[in-house]
C-alpha cells in the first residue's frame, strides 16, 4: 500500500465511523416524527432534519470518492448546534414539547447525539486533550440544554449529568476509534513507502554499479587495445584503424548498455518512490504493463521526477498540491508531473536556474526521451517521454 492509498484507505475507514454513527440517527429521528410527530413547530423540525439527511448524503458521498470526511462531520456538528440552542430557545418559550414519548424520545436527541460523534471524529487529529475536550463540551451543551431521553426522567439534574457522561464517553470511544484507524493507516502507508525508497535506492545502487563496469571494461578492453594499436602503428592504414577502433570505444561507452533492463512494475516503483522521497504529499498514480524499459531510462525518469518535486516544493508555499500519473510499457514510457502552485515562464528562466533545462529538459534528452513544460499561475505541467 502506497502513502497515497493509505491516506486514501484512512479517510474511507473514518468515513464509515461517520455513516454509521449518523444514519441510524437520523433513521430513530425519522420515526420518532412518524409515531409523535415534530414535537414543536414543523418550520423548526423539517429543516433540521433535512440538513441533517444532506449531512449525511456528503457523507457517503465522501466515503465512495475517499475523499476527507471531515466536511460532511463539520456540518453534522453544525446542525447539532443549531438544533440544541434553537430547542432550548423554543422550550423557553413553550413552543417544544418538555415531555418526549415514554418509549423513544423526542427526534432531536438523536441528532443531537449523531452530532457530538462527529464532533469527535472532526477532532481526530488535535491532540489528546483538545480531542476530547471538544465532544466533552458538547455533551455537556446539550446535557445542559435539551431534555434526555427515557427512560431517563426529565427535569431532573441527575438525569443530565448522565445524559451528559453518557455522550462524553461515547464521544471519547469515537476520538480514539476514528484517531486510532487514520495512524494505524497512515503508518502502514510509511512503512510501505520506506520500504519501495529503499527498494528504489538499491536499485539504483544496481544500475549504477552495472554501468561503472561497463565504463572500466570498455575502458580496459577496448580503448587502451586501440590506444596500443596506435601508439604501435607504422602505417598510415594501421593508424586510421586504431583511429577507428578507439572512436567505437569511446562511443560504446557513451551509448545506452543494451543487456541492462528493468521490468516495468518496478520500474513504476521507482518512479513513485523517487517522487515520493522528494515530496511525501505528492498523490503518485504511475501504472505499468507487462514488459521492460532500459535502466538509464527508468533512471533518468526518477532523476527528472524527484527534480520536478524538489522545485515544488522550494519555489511554492506550503500546502501546494502535487500529481504524479503515467504509463510505463513495453519499450515505451508516459509520466506527467502536475501542481497548483503559482508557476513560472518557462522562456524567462535565468540562466544560474539549471534544474529544469539540465535535470529535466536535458536529463531526459540524454536517454533519447523529451519533456515538455507548460506552466502558468494555476499551476506547472510536465510531461516526460521515452522515446522522443
Amino acid at each position: 500500500m502506497s502513502p497515497a492509498a493509505a491516506r486514501t484507505t484512512a479517510r474511507r475507514l473514518v468515513g464509515v465511523v461517520v455513516v454509521l454513527t449518523s444514519a441510524t440517527p437520523l433513521a430513530a429521528a425519522a420515526g420518532a416524527v412518524a409515531l409523535d410527530g415534530p414535537a414543536g413547530p414543523l418550520w423548526w423540525a423539517v429543516p433540521l432534519l433535512a440538513a441533517f439527511a444532506g449531512a449525511l448524503g456528503a457523507a457517503v458521498l465522501a466515503l465512495v470518492r475517499g475523499t476527507s470526511p471531515d466536511p460532511p462531520a463539520a456540518a453534522l456538528v453544525a446542525v447539532g448546534a443549531v438544533t440544541t440552542l434553537s430547542q432550548a430557545a423554543l422550550l423557553s418559550a413553550g413552543l417544544v414539547q418538555t415531555d418526549p414519548a415514554p418509549t423513544h424520545g423526542a427526534w432531536s436527541a438523536y441528532v443531537l447525539a449523531a452530532s457530538v460523534q462527529a464532533s469527535a471524529v472532526l477532532a481526530r487529529n488535535a491532540p489528546r486533550g483538545w480531542g476530547v475536550a471538544l465532544p466533552t463540551a458538547l455533551s455537556a451543551l446539550v446535557a445542559a440544554t435539551a431534555p434526555p431521553p427515557p427512560p431517563l426522567p426529565q427535569q431532573d439534574v441527575t438525569a443530565q449529568v448522565l445524559y451528559g457522561t453518557v455522550l462524553a464517553l461515547v464521544a471519547a470511544s469515537m476520538y480514539y476509534l476514528a484517531r486510532g484507524l487514520e495512524q494505524t493507516t497512515g503508518r502502514v502507508g510509511a512503512v510501505r513507502g520506506a520500504a519501495l525508497r529503499a527498494d528504489a535506492e538499491a536499485e539504483a545502487l544496481a544500475l549504477a554499479e552495472a554501468e561503472r563496469g561497463r565504463w572500466e571494461a570498455a575502458v580496459h578492453d577496448d580503448v587502451l587495445t586501440a590506444l596500443r594499436a596506435g601508439a604501435a602503428a607504422r602505417t598510415d592504414e594501421e593508424v586510421r584503424a586504431a583511429s577507428a577502433a578507439a572512436a567505437a570505444a569511446l562511443r560504446s561507452i557513451a551509448a545506452a548498455p543494451t543487456t541492462l533492463t528493468v521490468g516495468t512494475a518496478l520500474a513504476a516503483q521507482q518512479v513513485g518512490a523517487a517522487a515520493r522521497g522528494a515530496f511525501d504529499a505528492a498523490v503518485v498514480d504511475v501504472t505499468s504493463e507487462p514488459g521492460s524499459l532500459p535502466g538509464r531510462v527508468v533512471e533518468a525518469l526518477a532523476d527528472a521526477t524527484a527534480e520536478l518535486m524538489r522545485n515544488t516544493v522550494h519555489h511554492n508555499p506550503p500546502g501546494v498540491r502535487a500529481r504524479v500519473h503515467g504509463q510505463l510499457g513495453q519499450q515505451r514510457a508516459r509520466v506527467v508531473v502536475s501542481d497548483d502552485g503559482g508557476g513560472f515562464d518557462a522562456d524567462a528562466l535565468p540562466t544560474g536556474r539549471l534544474g529544469i533545462r539540465v535535470s529535466v529538459v536535458g536529463r531526459m534528452r540524454s536517454v533519447g526521451g523529451e519533456a515538455d513544460v507548460s506552466s502558468s499561475r494555476r499551476g506547472t505541467t510536465v510531461e516526460l517521454r521515452w522515446p522522443r
